[in-house]
C-alpha cells in the first residue's frame, strides 16, 4: 500500500465514524423532540387551551 492509499483508507474510516456519530445524534434529537411534544400536549391539556368555549362547544 502506498502512503496515499493508507491516508485515504484512514480518512474513509474517520468519515464512517463521523457519519455514525451524526446518525446517532439525529436519532437522539428525534427522540427528544417527541418527548418534548408529548410534554407540550400534556401542558396544553392541563391548561385547557385546546378546549372549545362558547359557540364553538358542541
Amino acid at each position: 500500500m502506498t502512503v496515499t492509499s493508507i491516508n485515504s483508507a484512514q480518512q474513509r474510516h474517520k468519515d464512517r465514524e463521523m457519519l455514525n456519530d451524526i446518525d446517532m445524534a439525529l436519532q437522539t434529537n428525534e427522540e427528544t423532540r417527541q418527548r418534548l411534544e408529548a410534554m407540550r400536549r400534556e401542558v396544553i391539556n392541563r391548561l385547557g387551551i385546546n378546549k372549545p368555549t362558547g359557540d364553538d362547544a358542541a
